[in-house]
């Protein structure tokens, strides 16, 4: 793939995750501002519950599916097939299990609100069932302008839900918020099975090759640890924070929402990187793969460096600007979030590739190093300095895992400091030669 199509694919990909922000200013300008800090709060731990099982689930069952699938001789059919069905029935009896434990769940975080909404999730999860694999398939075929649509439907409609509906007066619980998203949800899989009809159509779901659920689960021997691991750096926090430190789950969850700007740039680089970087080892081109992991590593850095610095500097104007006083003390708990900036290239560009890779036990390995750094400290930290301490377990936790992936990474290829100064410089001449 030449670096035109690479540049048109990276186009797709960043707009399909300018998205996310769309979503996130619908939430800071409106969800934030409109819904009492208790409703907001529940809201926060009712997300980051389904979050927990979207995630788990896709990086165990659908990431491999797409190494699998990117492969030169797969069966791209029964592999999806065989993802789908593992992926259907651990997303609808994990919402299951939810529903019925609804009740214990809201006495657990001290959020009424929260029983109410869980029985709920099982739909919710139903209903982004065929929107995620849908996406995943097309990954496979770096079909991001059809992404672009079945995301477009899910966060554009939530958008337009949401503005409507406090226009009319009519928005005033977290329930309405997890309605909006219920519908949104349904849309956008009416558009992936519009886009992925081929794929949906021609899975042999009930004739899958024993071999084929086999090679899943045995990738995910490590891979689902390791995706365990990283789904809870990323979302437990804010459950941590509910059982710890019930009263500050409204503030910290209103800091992270401004934080998840991180979180697009992460689902944006598993997006381009695990394929890419499959392909390039399955053929054999360990240079070239080692060559554009330098240059990743340079632009991410060059990127999210400046981007942190600029927020961190600036972050007392924007809590201002966004929430206007509504969370006292909300400003240093932002500052250190956003300081992860400054080590996540090196987790984002080095976890993917060892996905990509197929090397999931040191992945496993580097992820729970991080993982019990985050688990520690939130231990320590959260009961002390509420807020404040699960974000510095965030960036303690963020910082580690980079660097042991980095480390796990450069045993499989030839990565040097010098090689990826040298990403810009080679990014250039790379671009004057297609010119010529």
């Amino acid at each position: 793939m030449q670096l035109r199509q690479h540049l048109s694919t990276g186009i797709w990909a960043v707009a399909d995750k300018a998205l996310i922000f769309l979503n996130g200013f619908t939430i800071l300008l409106v969800v934030i501002a409109v819904l009492p800090s208790s409703e907001w709060a529940a809201f926060s731990l009712f997300q980051s519950i389904f979050l927990i099982i979207c995630v788990l689930a896709d990086s165990i069952f659908l990431q491999p599916m797409v190494k699998f699938a990117s492969e030169h001789e797969a069966e791209v059919e029964e592999v999806l097939a065989a993802s789908f069905n593992l992926y259907l029935i651990v997303m609808l009896v994990s919402g299951a299990g939810f529903a019925i434990f609804a009740d214990a769940a809201g006495k657990l975080f001290a959020s009424p609100e929260l029983g109410m909404m869980l029985p709920w999730l099982p739909l919710l999860l139903a209903l982004n069932i065929f929107r995620n694999v849908g996406i995943r398939y097309l990954q496979i075929s770096y079909k991001i302008p059809h992404i672009f649509w079945i995301d477009l439907a899910f966060f554009g409609s939530i958008t337009l839900m949401t503005i409507l509906a406090n226009s009319l007066r009519i928005f005033h619980t977290a329930m309405d918020f997890v309605t909006i998203n219920i519908i949104g949800s349904g849309l956008s899989s009416i558009v992936a099975i519009i886009y992925g009809r081929k794929a949906f159509r021609e899975m042999p779901l009930l004739t899958v090759p024993r071999n084929e659920y086999g090679k899943l689960l045995s990738f995910a021997k490590f891979q689902a640890g390791t995706s365990a691991l990283l789904t809870f750096q990323q979302w437990a926090d804010v459950l941590i924070v509910g059982v710890y430190a019930p009263a500050y789950v409204a503030l910290y969850s209103a800091a992270k929402t401004l934080y998840r700007f991180f979180d697009a740039v992460r689902e944006g680089a598993t997006l381009l990187i695990v394929p890419v970087a499959s392909r390039l080892h399955t053929s054999g081109d360990g240079k070239k793969l080692s060559e554009l992991v330098e240059k990743l590593l340079f632009l991410a850095f060059a990127v999210l460096v400046p981007i942190s610095l600029i927020l961190a500097l600036g972050a007392n104007m924007l809590m201002d600007i966004f929430y206007k006083g509504k969370f006292p003390g909300i400003t240093p708990v932002f500052e250190v979030l956003i300081l992860t900036g400054f080590t996540l290239p090196l987790a984002l560009v080095a976890t993917n590739v060892l996905i990509g890779i197929g090397r999931v036990k040191g992945l496993f390995l580097s992820v729970l190093g991080g993982t019990i750094i985050f688990f520690a400290m939130n231990r320590l930290l959260v009961p002390q300095m509420n807020a404040t301490g699960a974000a510095l377990s965030v960036l303690a936790s963020t910082t580690a895992t980079g660097i042991f992936a980095f480390i796990a990474m450069r045993r499989e290829l030839s990565i040097t400091a010098a090689g990826i100064l040298r990403g810009v410089k080679s990014i250039r001449n790379k671009e004057k030669e297609e010119i010529q």
